[in-house]
């Protein structure tokens, strides 16, 4: 008489458990500022133990570091996947901030403390840089140049990105939309000049 085969447990994918800390902790940042989140927070959202955390991450500082890395990629990506490099330059940037936008609007917990706790942290590899990259690699195409637009300087880019993070960090602190027009003007203006 054959037996049934009993039902294996699921097995997570590569970086699935380390994920769960991260989600975990970006969860958490919905609720209260990084400073106050502890590893037993973490740990707990996560229905795991500090030593899975330890594990994987020194601190939760290095938590933090790479949930940043991962939504800057991700965010990054989908910023470049939505500007269309054969529209006409002031189109691209429309295209860029608005993009840009909408991921801080999805996420705006996790850009507070990237604001708020990333210059706390001794992580010199959390920057602008796929941002900017992406606003370069943008103005630097053909279609944007052919249509009128100048390739954004690393120092115009970085004042473009940095401008729009003052004003999403003020929008977010109110309870407010960010200004999504006024912020597309500002980038027509400053790539323009």
């Amino acid at each position: 008489m054959s037996r049934a085969a009993e039902p294996h447990p699921p097995v997570e994918r590569p970086g699935a458990y380390r994920s769960r800390f991260t989600g975990a902790l970006e969860s958490l940042l919905a609720e209260k500022r990084f400073p106050k989140i502890t590893i037993g927070d973490l740990v707990g959202r996560a229905h795991t133990s500090r030593r899975g955390f330890y594990e994987h991450f020194d601190s939760k500082e290095a938590c933090l570091a790479a949930l940043l890395k991962e939504a800057a990629a991700t965010g990054s990506a989908q910023v470049a996947a939505a500007v269309d490099r054969t529209a006409p330059w002031q189109t691209q940037l429309r295209q860029l901030v608005t993009a840009w936008i909408g991921v801080v609007e999805a996420r705006p917990a996790l850009m507070l403390s990237y604001l708020h706790d990333v210059p706390l942290l001794d992580a010199p590899d959390l920057n602008h840089d796929a941002y900017i990259d992406v606003a370069r690699a943008i103005s630097a195409g053909n279609e944007f140049r052919a249509s009128g637009g100048a390739p954004l300087s690393r120092n115009r880019a970085l004042i473009l990105l940095g401008g729009l993070e003052k004003l999403a960090e003020d929008a977010l602190r109110r309870g407010d939309a960010v200004r999504t027009e006024e912020a597309v003007q500002a980038a027509i203006l400053l790539a323009a000049s």
